[in-house]
């Protein structure tokens, strides 16, 4: 790189760099009236490790093209265009550089992210791709609509950070989707980008500030919303210790074989694995004692403390009810040993605390013919394709509405690949460091 005075003022320079044919410098433009002004300055890219230019100065002319007049999108192609030396006339409005510390915020994104599908992305060749569940490094949150982000595994020192949009601005275009579902009259991307302001403006936002503040309230954090309107949780790294073991929860539709995983787990290794003994109205049976095969309590009793909460799950079977409560599976923490338990998913929230601690694992039913195959193989013959259909529906279902809460997916194509990925997962929790809610912490 180059830099020398340009002769009109002591805050205009040239500056040069190479630049790789397909490659990007690693900034964003916006327009200010007539003038390209620097957007943003991605971390890792060739501007920020040179110092080209910094954000809020104004790109004059590249490669002898002036820029003033043009839009955005023509200075794009321009860059597009061009391989080898690059000289840039660049006016600053400051001399000094600011000194801009990084603090580091870890985020598990809590929905899908493409930028092809992404109309408001300002570049999508910078904006990152991300999965629910993954997790990002995120290194600046100073603009309110996009962040820049890694995500975790990436060499950062050989890749640019991505733009990812801010958990206020998903929530914007998620309220205002939900607006236009309302709308059947059909808008155009120039009536989209003008809709925006005016949507969150109705629905009662005085500015994307203030939406991120909403959202980044703790019972906002993947607990109590809609999955659509949630966008990262906070979450830091935990160490397994000896003597509390998070617990195993299996979640899944009815049919997919929970139950079932859960006890071929436990019999796998009775001294270190337990399940929470549960409570239950019927009488016991022969053989049966208090406190070990169930907590046996009057049917009176069991609504009485069912309504006071004790319970993390409830529910009748054959007149009678049973239920889990959550001091049983701290009991099991206690202990030292691996709480194993099933639950469904709109009982995940009852556990999601600080003092479980659980590790979410969701049983997701394989294809049709593959979930008739494991009927028949436990001697179940002639099951209906509805009633196949029905177990596929709700394992869609599920992962469309609670998928935000769950840490790890298995696809429940065989019993015993399956039974092994669990003792995968049971081993990892037990020596390796788990990204875990930071308000849990």
């Amino acid at each position: 790189m180059s830099e020398k005075d340009h002769g009109r003022s002591q805050n205009v320079r040239v500056v040069s760099v190479y630049k790789h044919e397909d490659s990007y410098l690693g900034a964003t433009v916006r327009n200010e009236d007539n003038r390209i002004i620097v957007g943003r300055v991605v971390k890792g890219g060739v501007v920020d490790k040179t110092g080209l230019f910094r954000e809020g100065d104004e790109l004059l002319e590249i490669n002898g093209i002036d820029l003033r007049g043009k839009k955005v999108g023509e200075v794009c192609e321009i860059l597009r265009s061009i391989s080898g030396e690059v000289k840039f006339i660049v006016a600053s409005q400051n001399s000094e550089q600011k000194v801009q510390t990084t603090n580091v915020q870890h985020l598990r994104a809590l929905f899908d992210y493409d930028p092809e599908d992404d109309i408001y992305v300002p570049c999508k060749e910078l904006a990152l791709k991300f999965q629910r569940g993954d997790i990002l490094h995120v290194l600046n949150t100073n603009d309110d609509n996009w962040w820049q982000a890694y995500r975790e595994g990436e060499d950062t020192s050989q890749s640019l950070a991505g733009l990812i949009p801010s958990s206020s601005f998903h929530q914007q275009v998620v309220m205002y989707v939900e607006e236009m579902e309302r709308d059947s009259k059909p808008k155009t991307r120039v009536d989209v980008k003008k809709k925006i302001p005016e949507v969150i403006k109705t629905l009662g936002r005085k500015s994307s500030k203030e939406v991120m503040r909403s959202i980044d309230e703790p019972h906002h954090l993947g607990l109590g919303l809609h999955s659509d309107l949630i966008s990262y949780e906070e979450v830091v790294l935990y160490l397994a210790r000896t003597d509390k073991k998070r617990p195993l929860v299996l979640c899944g539709p009815e049919g997919v074989g929970c139950l079932q995983m859960r006890q071929r787990l436990l019999e796998s290794d009775k001294d270190r694995l337990a399940s929470p003994i549960p409570y239950t109205s019927r009488p016991p049976r022969d053989g049966e004692i208090d406190g070990v095969h169930y907590h046996f309590i009057s049917k009176q009793r069991f609504i009485e403390e069912s309504k006071a909460g004790k319970f993390v799950e409830f529910g009748e079977y054959q007149k009678h009810w049973y239920g889990t409560a959550k001091t049983d599976i701290i009991n099991v923490i206690n202990k030292g040993k691996t709480c194993v338990l099933t639950l469904k998913a709109e009982s995940l929230l009852s556990v999601r605390t600080a003092d479980v601690m659980p590790y979410i694992l969701f049983l997701a039913p394989p294809s049709l013919q593959a979930l008739r195959r494991q009927k028949e193989c436990h001697g179940e013959y002639n099951v209906k394709d509805d009633e196949l259909k029905t177990i596929l529906n709700q394992g869609k279902t599920i992962e469309q509405k609670f998928g935000h809460l769950f840490d790890n997916i298995i696809i429940n194509v065989d019993f015993d690949r399956s039974l092994k990925e669990l003792k995968a997962v049971l081993k990892k929790l037990e020596t390796e460091p788990q990204w875990v809610p930071a308000m849990w912490t």
